[in-house]
C-alpha cells in the first residue's frame, strides 16, 4: 500500500508542477497576453501577442561566433545552471532571448540546467525566491557553477551574448 500512496503522491506532485509552467496573464498595458512565472520556450507559442514571431524571427536571423561557441562548450557541463528573467513585453527581452537560445542549441547546453522565469512590468512574477535575484532589469541571464552566482549580464550584453558567457565562465 505505501507504494502506492508514493506513487500517487509524486504523480500529482508532476502534475501540480506541470500546470504551473507557461502560466499567461493579461497584458493590461499592451492589451496581449504575457508569460508570467516559471516557462519555457514553448510557452512563447502559446500567448497572445507578437512574442512567438520576434523570436522566431530573431533566431533565425542570428549567426553566432563559431569558435566563440566552441570555447562556450568546452565550458558548459553539469554543474553550470543558468537562470534566465525575461519578459514577453519587452523589447531587449525579443532581442536577445532568441539569442541566448540559438547560442545555447549550438553550444549543445542541457536544458534541464536552465530555470526560465517570466516577469510582470514591475518584475514580479509567482515563483519562488524571485525577490532573492534582485531582478532590476531585464532579461537578466544569471550564470551559477555549483550553485554559486559566478556573473550575469543585465538588460544587454556588453558584447556578443556568447563572449559574455565565455568570459563568465573562463
Amino acid at each position: 500500500m505505501k507504494p502506492f500512496i508514493l506513487i500517487t503522491l509524486m504523480f500529482f506532485s508532476l502534475f501540480v508542477s506541470a500546470q504551473q509552467l507557461n502560466q499567461k496573464m493579461h497584458d493590461e498595458k499592451r492589451n496581449n497576453e504575457m508569460l508570467i512565472g516559471n516557462c519555457n520556450r514553448e510557452g512563447f507559442k502559446t500567448i497572445q501577442s507578437d512574442f512567438d514571431s520576434v523570436y522566431n524571427a530573431g533566431y533565425a536571423a542570428y549567426t553566432p561566433d563559431a569558435a566563440t561557441i566552441a570555447t562556450l562548450k568546452s565550458l558548459l557541463s553539469k554543474k553550470i545552471k543558468i537562470t534566465v528573467v525575461m519578459a514577453t513585453w519587452c523589447g531587449d527581452s525579443k532581442d536577445w532571448i532568441p539569442r541566448f537560445y540559438k547560442v545555447m542549441d549550438m553550444a549543445g547546453f542541457d536544458y534541464k540546467n536552465l530555470s526560465l522565469i517570466c516577469v510582470d512590468h514591475v518584475k514580479k512574477a509567482p515563483v519562488k525566491g524571485l525577490e532573492k535575484l534582485k531582478i532590476e532589469r531585464v532579461p537578466t541571464f544569471i550564470v551559477y557553477r555549483k550553485k554559486h552566482e559566478k556573473g550575469r549580464i543585465i538588460e544587454v550584453p556588453s558584447d556578443l551574448i556568447e563572449k559574455d558567457l565565455v568570459k563568465i565562465l573562463q
